[in-house]
Formats: C-alpha cells, structure tokens, sequence
C-alpha cells in the first residue's frame, strides 16, 4: 500500500463513506490545509497527502483495489500487534428499525504477551499550590508525600518540584531530588502566600518535563491545588492539549472542597489522567505513594483510542472505567492514559445509530490502538479494530451481557449526581433534590450508607437555599466515581 497511509483517515470519513462524503471531505481538507493559508512546516505534506487520497479513493476501482490491499496490511498488522482488545457489545444483533436506537461497546485493551519486562524511567514533576489558603497542615503533608516519592527514584528517574500561587518556582530539581537531604532543606524554605494561578504551575512543571522528556519511559504530571484560578483556564487547556500530544499524562489532586473540579477533569481527561478529591490534608502521602506505584508499572504510555465510525452513527460518549474512571468526551481519538502491566484499560463507548436501510451486516467502527510500548528495542505495531455487528427483522431476544450491564449500572449512579448538578445550576432546585434522593435510596440499596448521606443532605440543602454546597458536590461526584474501581484483593466489600 501507499506508504502504509490510511487515506481513510486522511480525509476523516468513514471507510463506508460515500462519493459525495469524500468530496466534501476533501473540500474542506483543501481550504483548511492549503500551503497559502497554513504556513505550518508540514503543510505541504499534509496536502499532497489530502490530494492522493481523494484521487484514490474518488475512482472506484482504485478505491476497491485500495480497500483490498487495507484489509491484507492490517490482518499483518494484528499478527504483530503490540496490544490485544476485547469487544463487547450489548446486542448480538441490530433491529432493522425506521428510527434511531442505542447500543453500546464495551473495549477491554491489554498489552501483548511478549512485552519486555522492565520498571520504567519515570519523568515527573510535581506541581504545588503555595497559596495562602494552603498554609498549615497542607503544606506539611505535601512535604511529606513528596519526600516519600523521592525516597523510590532510581538511577534514570527525574524529579522536579515547582510551587505556584500567582508566580511559578523551580523549588527542587531533578539533580537535588536525588539528594534527600538536600530535597528536605529545599522543601522545608517552601512557604504558602498569595493567589491561585494554575496556568503559571502549569507551565513551568511542563518545561520541565520537556526539558528532562524520556520517550522511553513515562512522563507525568501531578498538579495538586485547593483554590480556584481565574482568567487561565483556556490557557490551561491548550497546555493539556499540547501535552495530550507529546505524550505527557496530568494527574489533578484537589484538597478541600473550594477548587474547581471541572478544570481539572478536563485537563486529566484530555491526557488520559486522573483527579483525585481529598478532604482531608492526611490523605495526601497515600495518594501520592499510589500513583508513583502505578507508574512503575505501567507497560505502554500515550495510549489512544484512534479511528472512526460509519456514517450511521453518532458516538455521544464515553466513558473509561479501568484502570481508574473517567468521562472521555464524545469524538475520537481518545488519549486513555497509561497501560498497566497487569491490567487493562476498559472504555465503555456509548453510541446512537440512526436508521441503517435494508442491509444484513452493519460496520460499526474501524479503530486502531496505539500507543508507546517502555523499553522496546524495535518499531511499535498498532492494532486495527473493525466492529460488525449482523442486522435483522427479528429482535435480539438474548439480555444484554453482564459486562454492559455492570458497566452501565456502574455509571448511572455518577451520571445521577451530574444530572442533579446541571440541574440545580439551571434553578430547577426541586427536581435537583428529587433526583438526589432518589440517588440516595440507590446508595443506600448498596450498602454506601455515608454517601447516601451526603445525597439526602445535598437534597435537603436545595429544598431550603436551592443551591448545592461545593464540598457536597465534590463528595458526590467523586465517590459516585469511585464506586466504578474494583475492590482490591482482601479489601471486604461494602
């Protein structure tokens, strides 16, 4: 095949699309890429490459001979594959129906069995808010926690420490943190005083990164915070995006109950991270200690979700449930983070499928898994993934599989609370409060008698001052959330 591109991709259409999809595609293409309007180092290659696939794929017999010559490649491909999938979907088959119907994929991606076993370098900066709020015991666990992680680098591990509140500093080093004593006298001179601005942490703990970057190893971020920025966020944004791309994973930590969470969902979701929520300063050490645990066990960096669906589809959202659950957004490619190895990323992809005609097999997607295997010597292979699923008159009369059917179950709980949320924000205080309690009769039907707690009281508060508190907020989206993680070996169950 030419160069091994998929001209599919290139014009982002679907690989059912039809003669008049790829024109527009290519239209569009064309005037956002022209070389005359995009001065990018690249955008003459780019469009030379938007050119080749719409005079492929516009002539049918060079579109077919193309399609065959994919199909080969990629069956090579999945022979030398980096990485394994499972799918699951929640019908065996689709109802032919004259109006749109939901269904469900269930993605379970592992690493290959013939992956080198090693502990990989770890990249991390440590991102801190100094601010005046984080005065006191908050600022002593975080001494605490980040000496702890300091104590585990090995050789080709580096750290770097920055403190923000409205300026940024550099406050431990790669060099000194491999010197405890030295790291405890820099950390101790760390003092709390003035605003919030996370844009200036940000940066500063991504040119870090960049400067000490390993793509063989992992490159990490841990932004911890218990106030607000404001004026930044979008900057903020843009730096996760760019991050997103170079491979740089942020992992948010709240303390208290006055930071905005949605800003940081947003920054870990966008590069395949996690927020933490704590409440009380204590709980640092342990967080800290368990995400450093992970990382050295992580087999595959940058994982991603790559590809598209037919036209008939909408993909309306996603979730990933393991290693740690997170809303994903509703459009490809997704970045899911890092690949443990002795686990599996799961996303659950949520789609709308509108009326299909009279066919008896429908592809759903074409997808493609990739990402950065630690320690291999020779080229990443990504992994092709072409769902199918048969059409038919009759119903599918077999119940939905008990993996939809838990992951499902698992997400409505965290959707429930998110509801009541938007709710409550839209002055609909009484259907809020109606939804929470309902919420907590369903906490309460599984054994989660605190967090049912939590819901009446929230429910109760909309009743009288029709707004939510921040802290009960956070108490409920994240421990709804936290509900999706598997109970660890020996842990009792609730």
């Amino acid at each position: 095949m030419t160069g091994e591109l998929d001209y599919y991709a290139i014009l982002g259409v679907p690989r059912n699309a039809s003669e008049e999809d790829i024109r527009r595609a290519y239209r569009e293409a064309a005037l956002r890429l022209h070389p005359d309007k995009n001065e990018g180092p690249e955008a003459v290659e780019l469009f030379l490459q938007i050119n080749r696939a719409y005079e492929l794929l516009s002539d049918a017999d060079q579109r077919a001979a193309y399609d065959q010559e994919l199909k080969e490649i990629e069956a090579e491909m999945i022979s030398k594959a980096s990485f394994g999938a499972k799918v699951i979907q929640s019908r065996k088959k689709l109802l032919q129906l004259d109006e749109p119907q939901v269904h469900y994929l269930l993605i379970d991606i592992e690493p290959s069995h013939d992956l080198p076993e090693i502990r990989p370098p770890i990249n991390l900066a440590i991102v801190i808010d100094r601010s005046t709020s984080m005065r006191g015991r908050r600022l002593d666990q975080l001494r605490n926690a980040t000496l702890k992680i300091m104590s585990g680098l090995n050789e080709g591990d580096s750290t770097s420490i920055i403190a923000f509140s409205d300026r940024a500093e550099l406050i431990v080093s790669p060099d000194q943190a491999r010197d405890r004593a030295v790291a405890r006298a820099r950390l101790s001179l760390l003092q709390a005083g003035g605003g919030t601005e996370i844009a200036q942490g940000l940066r500063m703990g991504l040119g870090e990164i960049d400067r000490y970057f390993s793509r063989e190893g992992i490159n990490h971020l841990i932004l911890l915070t218990d106030g607000r920025t404001y004026g930044d966020e979008n900057e903020c944004i843009q730096m996760a995006d760019a991050a997103a791309l170079q491979g740089i994973t942020i992992h948010g930590i709240g303390i208290g109950s006055d930071w905005s969470d949605r800003l940081l969902d947003d920054l870990a979701s966008r590069t395949g991270g996690d927020v933490a929520f704590l409440d009380t300063p204590e709980a640092i050490v342990g967080v800290m200690e368990d995400i450093f645990e992970k990382l050295s066990h992580t087999v595959a960096s940058r994982l991603r979700l790559e590809g598209s669906v037919a036209q008939q589809v909408d993909l309306r959202s996603t979730f990933r449930l393991l290693p740690e659950p997170m809303p994903m957004g509703d459009s490809l490619p997704l970045t899911l983070g890092n690949l443990p190895r002795d686990g599996i990323v799961r996303v659950l992809l949520e789609m709308v499928i509108h009326p299909i005609g009279k066919i008896s097999e429908l592809t759903l997607a074409h997808f493609t898994i990739d990402g950065d295997i630690l320690g291999k010597q020779d080229e990443n292979v990504p992994l092709p993934l072409e769902v199918l699923i048969p059409v038919s008159d009759e119903p599918d009369m077999d119940p939905p599989s008990e993996e939809i059917t838990a992951a499902l179950s698992q997400i409505s709980l965290y959707r429930m609370q998110e509801k009541a949320r938007h709710e409550a924000e839209l002055g609909q205080s009484a259907q809020a409060a109606r939804r929470l309690e309902n919420l907590a009769t369903q906490l309460l039907a599984s054994g989660e008698r605190e967090l049912a707690k939590s819901a009446l009281s929230e429910a109760d508060r909309l009743a009288h001052s029709r707004r939510l508190s921040s802290e009960g907020e956070k108490v409920l989206k994240y421990g709804t959330r936290a509900l999706m993680i598997p109970a660890r070996t020996g842990e009792s169950e609730s």
